[in-house]
């Protein structure tokens, strides 16, 4: 049997720096709606008091049609921030366009803008010679402004975007990197067994982050709820789980041969008890991140200390690379939190062998 593991809990403790501030999951702003019917908590309390993902999505079109057109801007904002983790699977093309579009409209000064502070995950153009970004939702690391300027965040940063000639180096600690093992694939998160600490939606935010900046590997790769599954739905199902069976002295596992995606909940809440500073969500960002890309067919991991498919120090001391012979710094995570401009060209490159 074929285990790919994250790292060993103690030098997975190592890695994360102190000090950080618990990154929100979902926006949660003070409702100024007045009496206005449109209110973004109750479109979630229908959201989550119907199981079927059909009638879920014929409801949510209907509350959308009924309230939108007195829906104030910051309500509209609120939804749009959380539909896709209060409807999962009903979260359809339709339902996401109505948002789209409502939320658009209700833009103070017309039409949406990007925010120039966006974050953004790096994409391989064809030649592979140019760099491009693609936004994408997620999670940005958090840091003060002091850090946010200095010179080591702002390597951080071109690294993440940028994949020079000859970075594309691994630790040779696994089997050659190979094609993903199905071009689409349903990660099917069931919540059951998660420390209390973390909800549901926020593991869903996490798993959809994950999957969607892979998806620039070229496969298609889906989320899904337990409960919102069946076996007819498209793709290969990845079990998603809570559970300390199998993590052998890890905190995130992807076994292979049993298509399952193991977090633990004891390394977890030992990561919170070490350290009550440590932001775990952007951990566990992170390790999702990780073990997704093992699923794509990234089997060793790089020596480059900002991918996401990196361990910082091997068994024998030596130490990942940062470009320009950069030091490791000390007051903020190196290492990114969604896939790196060399982690989906090193996953470009296998899935075109």
């Amino acid at each position: 049997m074929f285990f790919l593991r994250f790292l060993s809990a103690c030098a997975f403790v190592v890695m994360f720096a102190p000090g950080q501030a618990q990154t929100p999951t979902t926006v949660e702003s003070p409702n100024k709606a007045g009496d206005s019917n449109c209110k973004a908590a109750d479109f979630k309390k229908l959201a989550y008091a119907i199981n079927d993902v059909q009638m879920r999505e014929k409801k949510a079109i209907e509350w959308l049609n009924a309230n939108a057109k007195d829906c104030p801007y910051p309500e509209i904002e609120m939804i749009k921030n959380n539909v896709a983790v209060w409807l999962g699977t009903a979260n359809t093309e339709r339902v996401h366009q109505m948002v789209k579009e409502l939320h658009q409209s209700k833009k103070p000064g017309s039409t949406l803008e990007v925010s120039k502070n966006t974050p953004t995950a790096p994409v391989i153009e064809p030649s592979g010679s140019v760099v491009a970004t693609k936004k994408i939702k997620r999670m940005p690391t958090k840091v003060d402004e002091k850090t946010a300027v200095s010179k080591e965040f702002s390597l951080r940063e071109s690294e993440i975007a940028q994949c020079l000639p000859n970075e594309l180096v691994t630790w040779k600690d696994g089997p050659n990197d190979t094609k993903m093992i199905s071009p689409i694939m349903a990660y099917v998160y069931d919540h059951q067994g998660a420390p209390a600490s973390v909800s549901e939606e926020s593991v869903l935010l996490v798993l959809q982050n994950s999957t969607q900046a892979w998806d620039q590997c070229g496969g298609q790769n889906k989320v899904y709820l337990k409960r919102d599954f069946n076996d007819t739905m498209a793709g290969l199902k990845i079990a998603v789980q809570w559970n300390d069976d199998d993590k052998l002295g890890t905190i995130g596992l992807a076994n292979i041969t049993k298509k399952t995606l193991t977090l633990s909940p004891e390394s977890f809440q030992g990561l919170k008890k070490s350290n009550p500073n440590r932001n775990l969500m952007e951990t566990l960002q992170m390790v999702v991140s990780h073990e997704v890309g093992h699923f794509q067919g990234l089997l060793a991991h790089s020596k480059r200390c900002v991918d996401v498919l990196s361990y910082y120090t091997n068994d024998a001391g030596e130490k990942c690379t940062i470009r320009d012979n950069g030091v490791m710094p000390k007051n903020f995570e190196y290492r990114s939190l969604l896939p790196t401009a060399c982690d989906i060209q090193r996953c470009v490159a296998a899935n075109s062998k």
